[in-house]
């Protein structure tokens, strides 16, 4: 419950430390070639981090104008839902007509841009707190440079444990994000193409989106078709939105279904059960990031139960495919 409550109420502290320490452990490894090459370790960590954000100050000016623009056309999508529910409702079939008082309920263009509005807030938040991750971060590459030498001399029977739960987060976890950001990132792109071809409103917002929950287990793909597909269906033809709803669909499938496993070889061997119940539990406790954030968590979580004997098997209940210990 300690934990918990720590989770929640200082989750301005928490978040940031978290976020920078994945990120550590997801440059080191480019970091440490550039070090080679130019022989100083903060030059090649600040290169790194100047180009980190710079894309993010891109990605946002591009995002937040891509919402203006959705907002101000909120009225004209309005009129046009009412003109497609007008002609739903004219639709009749011996005798029978459709009944859309559930869909005006339910779907509305508010409803959509406080969807919107909800996923701009969360990655604000997020750019809001990016001072307070790159100073963790600082101090996370000066610490990694004197903290192996420390540990030794404070747990010199456990050092060895320590080195290996290290190096296998930062193998897991850099095999993890950079797989999940390049299918991310190619789902993305092509739904970009999709959207700005038809002109959906929104366009680079939805793509931004499905890239963001792309790094949600299972459930995150399927939320990110929502929106675009409404959209498609207040303002494009029937026939021509069901056509982009399934180019969406295969473009998931196809980057999910064949483009991944060649990436990674095999999908991360963690229960789907374990995996949904770790994504909620961070959704609730800090949003649309913490569920981004909680199957990285749950790779350190992992490793560093395998690490010990005594908690080995909850890592083998937590697997998908577990392996006796002395074949691995």
């Amino acid at each position: 419950m300690i934990s918990i409550l720590a989770i929640i109420y200082l989750k301005a502290v928490i978040q940031p430390l978290v976020i920078a320490s994945l990120l550590f452990l997801l440059i080191r490894p480019p970091a440490q070639m550039l070090e080679n090459r130019f022989g100083h370790p903060l030059l090649a960590y600040g290169l790194l981090m100047a180009i980190v954000v710079g894309v993010i100050f891109f990605a946002s000016n591009i995002l937040f104008s891509n919402l203006q623009d959705f907002t101000n056309q909120s009225e004209d999508l309005s009129r046009q839902l009412e003109n497609k529910i007008e002609w739903l409702e004219a639709i009749e079939f011996r005798g029978y007509h459709i009944d859309t008082s559930g869909i005006t309920g339910l779907i509305t263009v508010t409803t959509i841009q406080d969807f919107a509005t909800g996923f701009a807030g969360s990655l604000a938040s997020f750019t809001g707190s990016a001072v307070t991750v790159f100073i963790f971060l600082l101090f996370i590459i000066l610490e990694a440079e004197t903290l192996p030498g420390r540990l030794a001399v404070a747990y010199p029977d456990e050092v060895d444990r320590f080195t290996q739960i290290a190096s296998n987060s930062g193998k897991g976890i850099n095999t993890y994000v950079m797989t999940r950001a390049t299918v991310a990132f190619g789902q993305a792109v092509i739904a970009a193409i999709i959207l700005y071809y038809l002109d959906i409103p929104g366009w680079f917002l939805w793509a931004s989106f499905t890239f963001l929950l792309d790094f949600i287990p299972y459930v995150g793909a399927l939320i990110s078709l929502i929106p675009p597909a409404l959209l498609g269906l207040i303002i494009l033809e029937p026939t021509t939105a069901l056509i982009m709803i399934a180019l969406l669909i295969g473009n998931q499938q196809v980057w999910g279904a064949f483009v991944e496993p060649q990436l990674a070889g095999q999908r991360l061997d963690m229960s789907p059960i374990v995996l949904l119940l770790l994504v909620a539990f961070w959704g609730w406790a800090w949003g649309v990031m913490g569920m981004v954030l909680g199957v990285p968590l749950a790779v350190i979580m992992k490793i560093a139960l395998e690490s010990d004997s005594r908690t080995r098997p909850i890592a083998m209940l937590l697997s998908q495919n577990p392996k006796p210990h002395e074949e691995e």
